[in-house]
């Protein structure tokens, strides 16, 4: 007669035999100095002139060349996924899927996750109105009026408009007033029928942008000047990236800015105001 108990204990050895010699996936290796694995980024494909594809079907513009050249002079692999929408892209940093983006903002609730390169450039956001109707919102002078008045704006997802901005956002009689789209065609949408009033968006990226879909008469910056929320930065994921690293890329984009390399992209791309 079988013995049961001796049967379930050479089961549960052959079982855990199997678990022992099964394949184990290796853990990303931590990006250190010098480069010893492919870096992984992540870019948007339609923001003329910052990042899309070009008549060759190639993955161009302003910060693709920007990534390609800082990371190709610390002689680093660099692999750029694409579309992903902003928000996600903040969780594929967070956990660590993913190395670096271009083009961020340090935060308090950022710097939990992630490190900061210095700062690269100064952002700026401005409010965008249908074309015709500037004057109709002309009394508008800061982000508060906008509240105050009642009126829609459109944002993206995800994206940093700045600390009072931030604030209009947190107060639950304002916060509804917000809509949120997952990106700039949404946004233009949200504008054009009218379910927003006005939206924000970076400044001069989001005038290119408008040039290049041919948006550009039917959708304007508004009067108010635009702010100045900060500074720009690469940021880069705690889980997948040294500290050390981090030192060793700012001493490369400082020699960027220095040799004139960065004027030139800006130069190239138009990008200047």
């Amino acid at each position: 007669m079988l013995n049961l108990c001796r049967f379930s204990r050479a089961i549960g050895l052959i079982i855990l035999s199997l678990l022992h010699c099964a394949p184990v996936a290796a853990a990303k290796l931590k990006l250190d100095w010098p480069c010893q694995r492919t870096v992984i980024s992540r870019s948007a494909t339609t923001m003329p002139p910052y990042s899309f594809f070009n008549a060759q079907q190639e993955l161009t513009g302003y910060r693709i060349e920007f990534m390609q050249q800082i990371f190709g002079r610390l002689g680093c692999k660099l692999e750029i996924l694409t579309d992903s929408p902003w928000k996600r892209s903040l969780m594929l940093l967070e956990s660590g899927d993913i190395d670096v983006l271009m083009n961020a903002s340090k935060s308090a609730e950022r710097e939990v996750y992630a490190l900061f390169s210095n700062a690269y450039e100064q952002e700026r956001v401005a409010l965008y109105v249908k074309a015709g109707q500037q004057q109709l919102h002309s009394t508008i002078r800061s982000l508060q009026d906008i509240a105050a008045r009642g009126l829609n704006v459109g944002v993206i997802r995800g994206n940093y408009y700045g600390e009072q901005f931030a604030t209009i956002q947190k107060q639950r009689d304002l916060s509804k007033h917000v809509i949120e789209a997952i990106d700039k065609p949404a946004l233009y949408f949200l504008l054009l029928k009218d379910r927003v009033q006005l939206y924000l968006d970076y400044y001069p990226n989001g005038v290119l942008a408008l040039r290049d879909e041919n948006l550009d008469k039917k959708i304007v910056l508004h009067p108010m000047p635009p702010l100045v929320i900060g500074q720009v930065h690469f940021m880069f994921s705690r889980q997948s990236v040294s500290p050390a690293f981090v030192r060793r890329f700012d001493q490369e984009l400082l020699r960027m800015q220095q040799d004139g390399s960065v004027l030139k992209l800006q130069q190239k791309y138009q990008l200047l105001p």
